[in-house]
């Protein structure tokens, strides 16, 4: 018995020192957790009946369309027990974008959501073609004020 406690102790100890160390690691966020842009708006919201709150703390989290694959898909109603009584949750946000749809997925405000590459790449593309288009303007009126001052 005592040499099955001094294999144990330390690697208990171990553990025990570890585990607040391990919160202060960086979680990155899981793939949901990422902005993307989607060529297509999001269907109409589904319409959903909500089933009985299985205890007080928890909150209804509305369904809602997330983009997985290059496509919408349905995430149902639920009902859900936030991390904290200081967390709430945030809506999904839709926002049409020059040809696309900007896509922030829902998620409790203890979370963090990044920019996916998906939308960087589309981001980094169109903010480029703007630079150069106001370039352009910028010189097309020097060209212009420059014609008029002769």
């Amino acid at each position: 018995m005592n040499r099955i406690l001094k294999s144990i102790l330390p690697a208990a100890v171990a553990a025990a020192i570890a585990i607040p160390a391990a919160g202060q690691i960086p979680i990155p966020p899981l793939p949901h957790m990422e902005i993307h842009i989607a060529r297509s708006a999001p269907p109409r919201p589904r319409v959903e009946y909500r089933n009985v709150r299985p205890a007080a703390d928890y909150v209804w989290v509305k369904g809602f369309w997330d983009w997985e694959g290059g496509e919408w898909v349905w995430i149902p109603g639920r009902w859900e027990r936030p991390a904290g009584r200081d967390v709430t949750w945030v809506d999904p946000h839709y926002d049409r974008e020059q040809d696309g749809w900007r896509y922030e997925p829902g998620h409790w405000s203890n979370e963090r959501v990044v920019e996916g590459r998906d939308y960087r790449e589309w981001s980094d593309k169109h903010h480029k073609r703007r630079d150069r288009d106001r370039e352009h303007e910028r010189d097309h009126d020097h060209d212009h004020d420059h014609d008029h001052r002769m």
